[in-house]
């Protein structure tokens, strides 16, 4: 846990924790919990996503009722997921290597490697480390299975299995991991007279049924083709291109640097390019390697069919978003330590001073990566270094640009934060996020500078966003704002109203309707819009101060008070609930 000391104590939420987590009214309220399990992922934050990870959103449904909003809890989870994890691949390499040094190895460089570190800092990527949680003890469980012929343990494989498929689409190429198993370890049983049956057919029949709910009943797509960045690409170039990738996963696990949150890969356009050319050579040298092991050594092979076995649904033989992800060797990275852990193994059997020679090259290595990891987790927690350090290696990255200007918005540069906007704007004028940003940024400097135009520039570019995003329900009820400044009251009633039929769970809408009559003196919808925007998000503190000043004005003082006193617990600065309070008593 000390490599992520800086991680756990200053942790942020960034990039998609957002929509996962502080705009998800679903995981704020268990009475959503059958919305997690029959809607996709970013349903809750009103992003358009067909990723159906209802496990991932149960955690957080739970976390939530802990500790809210803050990140500390979150990145604790994923620091002990990540431990966990560790533990689960000594276990695993122990059961089907029966060499304790090669699960010791093995499990010490996935718990500190720097190329990990992705998924451990990043909160939104639980389903990676879940995935693999889930994967690890259902292989484990397997393995006993196969070797004791409990099958109370074979069904609690395909238990975890489904958990595993349920936290991540990618969990399907456990069916392939288990074939590989069967064929490298094919007698591993106590009793050879009394061999398991091998039941794999069973997790193809669960991958069958998997399938065909997610292109019926858990298809997200409502029939549309979901866009990807690198779907435009032939096949052909995008198989190239992942040749390149291949060779940069294999570089960084062995000298993890130039580490950044978003890689841009080039696209291949033709074999005889250089990288491309050197990088297919270089598989197909490591082809010949793997033949090699097939004949010699099944751990060995094992090992390394494991590595590029799990790395097939990164492959973009279906296209991705991305060519390449550090987390998407979270799983692949296992493969690579045990057959480098296999070989030190050996080495330390040939005498004493080799012996000596691993054990201080492992510790050696354990620091190394361990120190770099460290120094990592503080970049991860330092959202302007991790967004410059984007920049730095991707100087036309938008999304980074764009989280950059939120960052520096939220500290007070206005004008820089404009700035970063204005040049994403330029490159991507329909951005719908980029006029909201710009928007906001507005509206900021109109309050902080008392200068009212700012209003209006906010106002335009609200609707050029929904000019690009007519879904965009946060810029709907923006614009509500805006036109109840200017006392327009009907305009604003229309825009907030567009706001609900697109998101009707978005709670600061029903707050915002609730202000609207409790100024009119109606009261009672008053009362109504507030208790409904505290059943979507029962934490915020304004929406009980909101909700007291309606109660104390319809006569309900004890009602009122307890309003007061709720808001108060919530949020202890609340001036509504502090001046309501002492009005009551």
């Amino acid at each position: 846990m000390v490599v992520y000391y800086h991680s756990l104590i200053k942790g942020v939420f960034l990039f998609d924790d957002k929509g996962l987590i502080l705009d998800n009214p679903l995981i704020k309220n268990f009475s959503y919990l059958k919305e997690i399990f029959t809607t996709h992922l970013f349903k809750g934050s009103g992003i358009y996503s067909n990723f159906y990870r209802p496990i991932q959103s149960l955690s957080f449904m739970i976390e939530y009722h802990f500790w809210q909003l803050n990140p500390f809890g979150y990145h604790l989870v994923n620091i002990l997921i990540h431990i966990s994890n560790a533990m689960l691949v000594y276990f695993f390499i122990y059961a089907i290597s029966k060499k304790q040094d090669i699960a010791i190895i093995t499990s010490l460089l996935f718990c500190v490697h720097t190329v990990l570190s992705w998924p451990v800092n990043y909160v939104a990527s639980r389903a990676d480390l879940f995935s693999v949680f889930f994967i690890l003890i259902a292989a484990i469980a397997y393995v006993f299975y196969k070797e004791r012929g409990n099958y109370l343990l074979f069904f609690f494989s395909l238990a975890c299995f489904i958990l595993a498929i349920l936290s991540k689409e990618a969990s399907v190429i456990f069916f392939f991991i288990l074939l590989l198993y069967l064929y490298c370890f094919p007698k591993q049983t106590r009793e050879p007279k009394k061999s398991s049956p091998n039941l794999v057919w069973i997790f193809f029949i669960l991958i069958i049924i998997y399938v065909l709910l997610r292109v019926t009943v858990l298809n997200f797509t409502k029939g549309k083709l979901l866009e990807t960045t690198t779907g435009i690409i032939p096949m052909y170039a995008r198989l190239l291109t992942t040749s390149k990738v291949f060779m940069i996963y294999l570089k960084l696990l062995v000298a993890p640097t130039g580490l950044h949150m978003e890689w841009d890969i080039v696209p291949a356009t033709s074999f005889l390019q250089d990288e491309v050319f050197f990088s297919v050579l270089g598989l197909a040298i490591i082809a010949g390697f793997m033949y090699y092991l097939f004949k010699t050594s099944k751990l060995k092979f094992f090992a390394i069919a494991w590595f590029f076995i799990t790395l097939i649904p990164y492959s973009n033989i279906f296209p991705l978003n991305y060519f390449m992800g550090e987390g998407w060797l979270y799983m692949p990275s296992i493969g690579f330590f045990t057959l480098m852990a296999a070989y030190l193994s050996e080495l330390r059997k040939r005498s004493k001073l080799w012996s000596l020679t691993v054990i201080f090259t492992v510790v050696c290595l354990i620091l190394f990566y361990g120190v770099l990891t460290f120094k990592r987790a503080d970049i991860w927690a330092d959202p302007i270094k991790l967004y410059t350090e984007v920049l730095k290696y991707s100087p036309n990255n938008t999304k980074a640009r764009i989280n950059l200007g939120v960052i520096l918005a939220e500290a007070g540069s206005y004008e820089e934060a404009e700035k970063k906007y204005k040049e994403v704007e330029k490159t991507l004028p329909n951005d719908p996020a980029t006029h909201s940003n710009l928007a906001n940024i507005y509206i900021k400097k109109a309050d902080n500078y008392a200068n009212k135009q700012m209003y209006d520039l906010a106002l335009i570019e609200f609707k050029k966003a929904i000019e690009f995003n007519p879904k965009d329900y946060v810029a709907h009820n923006n614009i509500g704002i805006l036109y109840k400044q200017k006392g327009d009251i009907k305009k604003a009633m229309e825009e907030y109203t567009k706001a609900l039929e697109i998101n009707p769970t978005y709670s600061l809408t029903y707050n915002n309707i609730g202000n609207i009559y409790l100024e009119s003196g109606q009261y009672d919808a008053a009362i109504r819009f507030y208790k409904k925007a505290i059943s979507l998000d029962p934490n915020k503190g304004a929406f009980y101060g909101n909700l007291g000043k309606a109660l104390k004005n319809k006569g309900m003082i004890k009602e009122a008070k307890e309003a007061f006193q709720k808001a108060l617990s919530l949020d202890p600065n609340n001036k509504d609930a502090l001046n309501g309070l002492n009005g009551v008593k």
